[in-house]
């Protein structure tokens, strides 16, 4: 049955808010510049002027110093002999196996019993000295059969010279560091959000791309090693394989098991602006660890602040912001080659949030580490759109090579949740409906395409929810996006359009959580259902259902 048949569209309320308050937008790719603003009353005083649309702007080259974590070459002096922990195949539960419309899974949790608590992981350690004066110990972790592993380092005390390293042993001289002080950071920044947890107080290593990870920590001269309380109780085995390449084997490199429809987005020069904008996003929400997709957005005053936009559904709480691994430039190195540019590079440092919205399933998100040279601050525009506006979206399904869609609105979606945990959405011509219906007649989305954003004219005007997982191949198949215009208003002006005089560090995180029982991430899985009890698919009232599963 053709989505037509049981989705109402109207254009009326969205082409007069158009007419009102302006719908225009600039050119395509670079040539994006400037803001464009509306007056706006301000009570108890005159027109205040806020932007609407906003260019984008290029990071500059030698702008993207190393933030928290530096790949180089080990320091002089030998290398701490490992102490080795191994886990064995990994039994998938069922759960796991499903694939859900969102953020999608790629990596489950495995307790480590052998590093679970403080003590037993001070039992391992074998202390050696360093040059310096101080101590080095290691330890090496392995699970059989994965392609990467994250660990959970959680911290109850530790030194704030102290330094963090993680390899591999097979290429000891890659060497992931980080200071004490960066990993307290992290920690301070999760409890200021409200999360005391365990799961709070852990630091996640970056994915190490094989089934072993190597953990060293050295303390400096004069503090004994009673000075920490760690341990590494878990970590996310990765059962897909989300690593970059080592230097010098990116040709290597052929990823991808995304549908066939999907678009490479390296044919689309048109297009290279907000291609470089869009980065693929990895992260842990209770040690399983997901996929997603955000876009860098710019500022009005073109700060260059590492804005960056996805979904609520993906991270919704400053814990999980803080594990965000994003890479950059993910795409293929020729048009339609499935080979990885040699440009790709990912950014390790997490994340804060500033905005975690469920009615528009927005989240805003300020990134640790400045984004590669050559990223693009995307340009958006928060007006509301009219139907039959074309769209571009751009995005990473499966966690695959960067894929492109193009379609047009199709109208506007009121969603609210039901008493079951799902969510109906219906087709809506009121102001506040949340979400635009959109349809591709060329591309698709998947799992893992969760939170990328749609360009109108090269301007983000949206963050994708979910589909309705069909035929995805279908032109008729629903993709619901989140709207920009509403986000806006909503919180994230605050920070992209920040009243004049008001300096940023007196603005304030804004953090509205999604409900998730038991504290599991939540996924949204589409169906359709017909909005009348007797199952007629004639009616002027359709709804979709999206139910909240867990994994």
């Amino acid at each position: 049955m053709g989505k037509s048949h049981w989705m109402v569209r109207s254009t009326l309320l969205l082409a007069v808010a158009c007419l009102a308050y302006g719908c225009g937008g600039g050119g395509g790719g670079d040539g994006l510049g400037g803001s464009q603003t509306v007056a706006a009353a301000v009570a108890g005083g005159g027109p205040a002027s806020e932007p609407l649309q906003v260019g984008s702007a290029v990071q500059p080259a030698g702008s993207d110093a190393e933030g928290f974590g530096i790949k180089q070459q080990r320091p002089v002096g030998p290398q701490a002999e490992p102490a080795r922990v191994a886990l064995p195949a990994l039994v998938r539960q069922k759960s796991a196996q499903v694939r859900h419309a969102g953020a999608r899974p790629v990596g489950d949790a495995r307790a480590v019993d052998a590093t679970a608590t403080a003590q037993s992981l001070q039992r391992l350690l074998q202390w050696t000295p360093t040059a310096s004066g101080g101590m080095k110990a290691a330890v090496s972790f392995s699970s059989q059969d994965a392609q990467g592993l994250r660990l959970g380092l959680q911290v109850r005390q530790m030194p704030a010279d102290a330094v963090v390293r993680v390899y591999r042993q097979d290429r000891p001289a890659l060497v992931y560091e980080i200071t004490g002080q960066a990993i307290l950071q992290i920690i301070e920044r999760n409890a200021a959000a409200g999360d005391a947890s365990d799961n709070g107080r852990t630091w996640w290593t970056p994915d190490s791309g094989a089934s072993e990870a190597t953990l060293e920590i050295e303390l400096p001269a004069g503090v004994p090693a009673t000075a920490l309380d760690v341990a590494v109780p878990a970590l996310a085995h990765l059962f897909e394989n989300m690593s970059l390449p080592p230097e010098g084997a990116l040709a290597a490199k052929a990823v991808g098991d995304a549908i066939a429809c999907n678009l490479d987005s390296t044919c689309f020069d048109e297009y290279a602006a907000q291609r470089d904008a869009v980065a693929r996003m990895l992260f842990v929400d209770n040690g399983k660890a997901y996929v997603c997709t955000g876009t860098l957005l710019n500022d009005r005053d073109a700060t260059r602040t590492p804005y960056f936009l996805s979904a609520n559904h993906c991270i919704a709480s400053q814990t999980v912001a803080s594990t965000l691994q994003t890479d950059w430039f993910f795409r293929s190195q020729a048009c339609n080659s499935g080979t990885l540019s040699p440009q790709s590079t990912a950014r390790t440092g997490g994340a804060t949030l500033l905005v975690a919205s469920a009615d528009t399933d927005t989240a805003l998100l300020r990134l640790n580490e400045a984004p590669p040279a050559g990223a693009v601050f995307a340009a958006w525009d928060a007006s509301p759109q009219a139907e039959a506006t074309s769209v571009v979206g751009i995005h990473h399904p499966r966690g695959d090579l960067q894929k492109i869609s193009t379609g047009s609105i199709m109208g506007t979606l009121a969603c609210t949740n039901d008493t079951d945990g799902s969510m109906l959405c219906d087709s809506s011509t009121d102001a506040s409906a949340g979400y635009y219906d959109v349809g591709f007649d060329r591309g698709t989305v998947e799992d893992g395409s969760s939170g990328s954003a749609i360009f109108r004219e090269g301007r983000v005007i949206g963050t994708l929810y979910g589909f309705a997982a069909s035929a995805q191949c279908s032109v008729n198949d629903v993709r619901v996006y989140g709207r920009f215009d509403l986000a806006y208003q909503k919180g994230l002006k605050q920070w992209l359009s920040p009243p004049v005089g008001i300096p940023p560090a007196w603005r304030h995180a804004a953090h509205r959580f999604l409900p998730r029982p038991g504290g599991v991430h939540v996924h949204a899985d589409f169906s359709v259902r017909p909005g009348f009890p007797d199952g007629s698919a004639n009616s002027t009232r359709s709804e979709w259902m999206v139910s909240r599963q867990r994994s």
